[in-house]
């Protein structure tokens, strides 16, 4: 059974640790390319949006990283441990997020490296598509719009 809770403080080192561990290969190039360092960013993972820790029967599991923006869920990150990938978290997180904010924004966006080709075929499996790349950084910026028909009974 998956549960989602806020992260405490204690937990930010550890989710921040496996955000860069597991996106070692294209985060310091793409935070150079940023004019950034990784401090920086530790900044804003710890102040911009909220994480939550993602548990399996009570295990950590990953965590996700979102934040609101207008009428805009922005996903910054959805990061498992290895030994939790390819169990279908991924995706049930991903429907979990569309079902809590389905009445709150108009779309759901995330972005994702290149690279990254078994996150991208996860996300557009569940609807996603790419409506922006930014060649410069090797990533795309991919969203979807909340089914709010699947939330609220109504008919097509």
């Amino acid at each position: 059974m998956l549960s989602y809770r806020l992260a405490n403080p204690e937990q930010y080192e550890t989710f921040f640790d496996l955000m860069v561990a597991e996106s070692s290969a294209y985060i310091h190039t793409t935070l150079q390319l940023m004019g950034a360092d990784l401090d920086e960013f530790s900044q804003l993972f710890r102040t911009v949006g909220e994480v939550y820790g993602v548990y399996q029967d009570g295990a950590l599991a990953g965590f996700y990283w979102v934040e609101v923006r207008e009428t805009v869920l922005h996903l910054h990150g959805l990061i498992l441990r290895p030994k939790f990938q390819g169990q279908g978290i991924g995706q049930a997180v991903l429907i979990y997020l569309e079902e809590q904010y389905f009445e709150r924004v108009e779309a759901i966006e995330l972005g994702v490296h290149r690279s990254n080709e078994r996150a991208i075929a996860l996300y557009e499996k569940q609807g996603y598509r790419t409506v922006r790349a930014f060649d410069d950084l090797g990533f795309y910026v991919m969203q979807k719009q909340p089914d709010k028909k699947a939330y609220t009974g109504e008919k097509g």
